[in-house]
Protein backbone atom coordinates (compact mmCIF):
# COMPACT_ATOMS: atom_id res chain seq x y z
CA UNK A 1 0.00 0.00 0.00
CA UNK A 2 1.11 3.55 -0.66
CA UNK A 3 1.20 4.42 3.04
CA UNK A 4 3.56 1.55 3.82
CA UNK A 5 1.11 -0.62 5.77
CA UNK A 6 1.17 -4.33 4.99
CA UNK A 7 -2.15 -5.15 6.68
CA UNK A 8 -5.16 -3.13 7.73
CA UNK A 9 -7.78 -4.43 10.15
CA UNK A 10 -11.19 -2.91 10.84
CA UNK A 11 -12.55 -3.34 14.36
CA UNK A 12 -16.27 -4.00 14.57
CA UNK A 13 -18.21 -1.53 16.75
CA UNK A 14 -15.39 0.99 16.41
CA UNK A 15 -14.17 3.09 19.33
CA UNK A 16 -16.57 1.58 21.85
CA UNK A 17 -15.21 -1.93 21.22
CA UNK A 18 -11.64 -0.65 21.35
CA UNK A 19 -12.20 0.96 24.76
CA UNK A 20 -14.08 -2.09 26.06
CA UNK A 21 -11.07 -4.23 25.20
CA UNK A 22 -8.91 -1.98 27.40
CA UNK A 23 -6.81 -0.51 24.62
CA UNK A 24 -5.44 3.01 25.27
CA UNK A 25 -6.86 6.11 23.56
CA UNK A 26 -5.44 9.61 23.18
CA UNK A 27 -7.13 12.92 22.39
CA UNK A 28 -5.98 14.47 19.14
CA UNK A 29 -5.92 18.21 18.51
CA UNK A 30 -8.09 18.72 15.37
CA UNK A 31 -5.98 21.73 14.41
CA UNK A 32 -2.78 19.72 14.05
CA UNK A 33 -1.61 19.35 10.47
CA UNK A 34 -0.89 15.88 9.05
CA UNK A 35 2.38 14.56 10.42
CA UNK A 36 2.26 16.70 13.59
CA UNK A 37 1.75 15.14 17.01
CA UNK A 38 0.90 16.27 20.48
CA UNK A 39 3.19 15.47 23.40
CA UNK A 40 2.02 13.46 26.39
CA UNK A 41 2.41 16.46 28.67
CA UNK A 42 0.45 18.80 26.45
CA UNK A 43 -2.21 16.14 25.96
CA UNK A 44 -2.52 15.73 29.70
CA UNK A 45 -3.01 19.46 30.02
CA UNK A 46 -5.83 19.30 27.48
CA UNK A 47 -7.46 16.41 29.35
CA UNK A 48 -7.30 18.26 32.67
CA UNK A 49 -8.83 21.51 31.36
CA UNK A 50 -12.12 22.71 32.78
CA UNK A 51 -15.10 23.25 30.50
CA UNK A 52 -14.63 27.03 30.62
CA UNK A 53 -10.97 26.65 29.68
CA UNK A 54 -11.93 24.36 26.81
CA UNK A 55 -14.47 26.88 25.56
CA UNK A 56 -11.89 29.67 25.74
CA UNK A 57 -9.34 27.61 23.82
CA UNK A 58 -11.89 26.63 21.15
CA UNK A 59 -12.83 30.28 20.73
CA UNK A 60 -9.18 31.18 20.22
CA UNK A 61 -8.70 28.33 17.73
CA UNK A 62 -11.61 29.68 15.68
CA UNK A 63 -9.54 32.78 14.97
CA UNK A 64 -6.04 31.30 14.85
CA UNK A 65 -6.49 27.77 13.47
CA UNK A 66 -3.99 26.46 10.95
CA UNK A 67 -4.87 26.78 7.29
CA UNK A 68 -5.48 23.66 5.22
CA UNK A 69 -2.26 22.96 3.30
CA UNK A 70 -2.62 23.72 -0.39
CA UNK A 71 -1.06 22.21 -3.50
CA UNK A 72 1.96 24.52 -3.26
CA UNK A 73 2.55 23.57 0.38
CA UNK A 74 2.32 19.90 -0.54
CA UNK A 75 4.94 20.44 -3.25
CA UNK A 76 7.17 22.18 -0.71
CA UNK A 77 6.79 19.29 1.75
CA UNK A 78 7.48 16.57 -0.82
CA UNK A 79 10.22 18.09 -2.95
CA UNK A 80 13.25 20.27 -2.67
CA UNK A 81 12.27 23.60 -4.21
CA UNK A 82 12.48 24.97 -6.81
CA UNK A 83 10.66 22.43 -8.97
CA UNK A 84 8.97 22.69 -12.35
CA UNK A 85 5.46 21.44 -13.09
CA UNK A 86 2.92 21.86 -15.87
CA UNK A 87 0.15 23.81 -14.17
CA UNK A 88 -3.05 25.36 -15.47
CA UNK A 89 -3.65 28.86 -14.15
CA UNK A 90 -7.05 30.52 -13.93
CA UNK A 91 -7.37 34.23 -13.24
CA UNK A 92 -10.69 35.50 -11.92
CA UNK A 93 -11.09 39.28 -11.93
CA UNK A 94 -14.12 41.04 -10.45
CA UNK A 95 -15.46 43.52 -13.02
CA UNK A 96 -16.33 47.11 -12.08
CA UNK A 97 -15.22 46.51 -8.51
CA UNK A 98 -14.00 50.07 -7.95
CA UNK A 99 -17.38 51.56 -8.84
CA UNK A 100 -19.11 48.94 -6.71
CA UNK A 101 -17.19 49.65 -3.49
CA UNK A 102 -17.24 53.47 -3.82
CA UNK A 103 -19.40 54.80 -1.03
CA UNK A 104 -19.05 51.67 1.07
CA UNK A 105 -17.27 51.68 4.39
CA UNK A 106 -14.03 49.65 4.57
CA UNK A 107 -15.91 46.99 6.53
CA UNK A 108 -18.66 46.81 3.90
CA UNK A 109 -16.11 46.67 1.09
CA UNK A 110 -14.28 43.83 2.84
CA UNK A 111 -17.53 41.90 3.28
CA UNK A 112 -18.30 42.39 -0.41
CA UNK A 113 -14.89 41.15 -1.56
CA UNK A 114 -14.98 38.27 0.94
CA UNK A 115 -18.34 37.12 -0.41
CA UNK A 116 -16.87 37.08 -3.93
CA UNK A 117 -13.66 35.34 -2.88
CA UNK A 118 -15.58 32.77 -0.85
CA UNK A 119 -17.53 31.67 -3.90
CA UNK A 120 -14.41 31.53 -6.08
CA UNK A 121 -12.38 29.61 -3.50
CA UNK A 122 -15.12 27.07 -2.82
CA UNK A 123 -15.39 26.19 -6.50
CA UNK A 124 -11.60 26.00 -6.98
CA UNK A 125 -11.20 23.52 -4.12
CA UNK A 126 -14.13 21.41 -5.34
CA UNK A 127 -12.31 20.90 -8.65
CA UNK A 128 -8.99 19.90 -7.02
CA UNK A 129 -7.52 23.36 -7.56
CA UNK A 130 -6.19 25.91 -5.14
CA UNK A 131 -5.76 29.64 -4.63
CA UNK A 132 -2.25 31.01 -4.94
CA UNK A 133 -3.00 34.67 -4.38
CA UNK A 134 -5.85 37.01 -3.58
CA UNK A 135 -4.93 40.21 -5.34
CA UNK A 136 -7.28 43.08 -4.53
CA UNK A 137 -10.44 42.21 -6.41
CA UNK A 138 -9.08 39.14 -8.20
CA UNK A 139 -7.64 35.72 -7.55
CA UNK A 140 -5.00 33.50 -9.13
CA UNK A 141 -6.06 29.86 -9.08
CA UNK A 142 -3.99 26.90 -10.21
CA UNK A 143 -4.75 23.29 -11.14
CA UNK A 144 -2.88 20.17 -12.19
CA UNK A 145 -5.59 19.39 -14.76
CA UNK A 146 -6.65 21.51 -17.75
CA UNK A 147 -10.09 19.89 -17.73
CA UNK A 148 -10.71 20.56 -14.05
CA UNK A 149 -9.53 24.15 -14.40
CA UNK A 150 -11.93 24.73 -17.29
CA UNK A 151 -14.79 23.10 -15.41
CA UNK A 152 -13.98 25.34 -12.45
CA UNK A 153 -14.07 28.44 -14.67
CA UNK A 154 -17.54 27.53 -15.94
CA UNK A 155 -18.77 26.73 -12.43
CA UNK A 156 -17.39 29.99 -11.03
CA UNK A 157 -19.22 31.97 -13.70
CA UNK A 158 -22.42 30.09 -12.91
CA UNK A 159 -22.05 30.53 -9.15
CA UNK A 160 -21.41 34.26 -9.47
CA UNK A 161 -24.39 34.75 -11.77
CA UNK A 162 -26.66 33.04 -9.24
CA UNK A 163 -25.51 35.23 -6.35
CA UNK A 164 -27.91 38.14 -5.91
CA UNK A 165 -26.51 41.15 -4.04
CA UNK A 166 -28.39 43.46 -1.70
CA UNK A 167 -29.13 46.00 -4.43
CA UNK A 168 -30.47 43.33 -6.78
CA UNK A 169 -27.32 43.22 -8.91
CA UNK A 170 -24.93 40.28 -9.22
CA UNK A 171 -21.22 39.65 -9.37
CA UNK A 172 -19.63 39.90 -12.81
CA UNK A 173 -16.14 38.62 -13.49
CA UNK A 174 -13.66 38.03 -16.29
CA UNK A 175 -11.86 34.69 -16.39
CA UNK A 176 -8.72 33.63 -18.29
CA UNK A 177 -6.92 30.30 -18.67
CA UNK A 178 -3.48 29.15 -19.78
CA UNK A 179 -1.25 26.15 -19.13
CA UNK A 180 2.48 25.64 -19.27
CA UNK A 181 5.71 24.92 -17.39
CA UNK A 182 5.67 26.69 -14.04
CA UNK A 183 8.51 26.98 -11.58
CA UNK A 184 7.52 26.70 -7.93
CA UNK A 185 10.12 28.28 -5.67
CA UNK A 186 10.79 30.38 -2.61
CA UNK A 187 11.13 34.17 -2.89
CA UNK A 188 12.00 36.73 -0.23
CA UNK A 189 14.36 36.52 2.72
CA UNK A 190 14.58 34.55 5.93
CA UNK A 191 12.50 37.28 7.61
CA UNK A 192 9.71 37.35 5.05
CA UNK A 193 9.36 34.75 2.35
CA UNK A 194 6.75 32.94 0.36
CA UNK A 195 6.40 30.26 -2.28
CA UNK A 196 5.85 31.76 -5.74
CA UNK A 197 4.62 30.46 -9.08
CA UNK A 198 6.70 31.77 -11.98
CA UNK A 199 6.05 31.10 -15.64
CA UNK A 200 5.04 32.74 -18.93
CA UNK A 201 1.58 31.16 -18.78
CA UNK A 202 0.80 33.21 -15.67
CA UNK A 203 1.81 36.46 -17.37
CA UNK A 204 -0.12 35.57 -20.52
CA UNK A 205 -3.28 34.66 -18.64
CA UNK A 206 -3.11 37.97 -16.76
CA UNK A 207 -2.81 39.89 -20.06
CA UNK A 208 -5.75 38.03 -21.58
CA UNK A 209 -8.14 39.16 -18.85
CA UNK A 210 -8.59 42.66 -20.26
CA UNK A 211 -9.44 41.35 -23.73
CA UNK A 212 -12.94 40.15 -22.91
CA UNK A 213 -16.11 41.70 -21.47
CA UNK A 214 -17.48 40.76 -18.03
CA UNK A 215 -18.81 37.20 -17.77
CA UNK A 216 -16.51 36.05 -20.59
CA UNK A 217 -14.02 33.21 -20.33
CA UNK A 218 -10.90 33.44 -22.51
CA UNK A 219 -8.30 30.73 -23.06
CA UNK A 220 -5.15 30.22 -25.06
CA UNK A 221 -4.94 27.84 -28.01
CA UNK A 222 -2.83 25.58 -25.79
CA UNK A 223 -5.77 25.16 -23.42
CA UNK A 224 -8.23 24.39 -26.19
CA UNK A 225 -5.83 21.93 -27.85
CA UNK A 226 -5.49 20.07 -24.54
CA UNK A 227 -9.28 20.00 -24.13
CA UNK A 228 -9.69 18.53 -27.61
CA UNK A 229 -7.65 15.58 -26.34
CA UNK A 230 -9.04 15.34 -22.80
CA UNK A 231 -12.59 16.71 -22.97
CA UNK A 232 -13.87 17.37 -26.52
CA UNK A 233 -17.26 18.55 -25.29
CA UNK A 234 -15.61 21.31 -23.29
CA UNK A 235 -13.40 22.29 -26.22
CA UNK A 236 -16.47 22.72 -28.42
CA UNK A 237 -17.77 25.43 -26.11
CA UNK A 238 -14.89 27.70 -27.08
CA UNK A 239 -15.05 29.77 -30.28
CA UNK A 240 -12.09 31.44 -31.96
CA UNK A 241 -11.67 34.89 -30.43
CA UNK A 242 -8.58 36.25 -32.17
CA UNK A 243 -5.89 34.52 -34.23
CA UNK A 244 -3.21 37.14 -33.59
CA UNK A 245 -3.69 39.04 -30.37
CA UNK A 246 -1.29 41.91 -29.74
CA UNK A 247 -0.37 41.81 -26.07
CA UNK A 248 2.18 43.87 -24.21
CA UNK A 249 5.28 41.81 -23.55
CA UNK A 250 4.31 39.16 -26.08
CA UNK A 251 5.11 41.07 -29.28
CA UNK A 252 7.43 38.30 -30.50
CA UNK A 253 4.86 35.58 -29.94
CA UNK A 254 1.73 34.71 -31.91
CA UNK A 255 -1.06 34.57 -29.34
CA UNK A 256 -4.24 32.86 -30.49
CA UNK A 257 -7.17 32.96 -28.08
CA UNK A 258 -10.55 31.28 -27.81
CA UNK A 259 -13.44 32.46 -25.70
CA UNK A 260 -16.79 31.48 -24.26
CA UNK A 261 -18.99 34.52 -24.77
CA UNK A 262 -20.64 36.32 -21.90
CA UNK A 263 -24.08 35.66 -23.42
CA UNK A 264 -23.62 31.92 -23.93
CA UNK A 265 -26.05 29.89 -21.79
CA UNK A 266 -24.47 28.60 -18.62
Amino acid sequence: MSEGFESVYILENGLEAWQSAGYPTTEVDPDLLPGQSVSRDSNAAVTDMTESERASQESEKTHTHAFLPGLVENYANQYKLPIKRDLTVLFVDLADSTATVVGKSPEEALAFVQRFMGLVTGVALSFCGDVKDYEGDGALLYFESVTEATQAALKIREALSNETLEDGSRFRARLSLDVGPTVIGVVGTSLRRSVALIGPSINLAARLLKQIPPDGIIATKTIVDCLREEAPALAERFALFNERLELKGFEQQVVTAYAIADNEPL
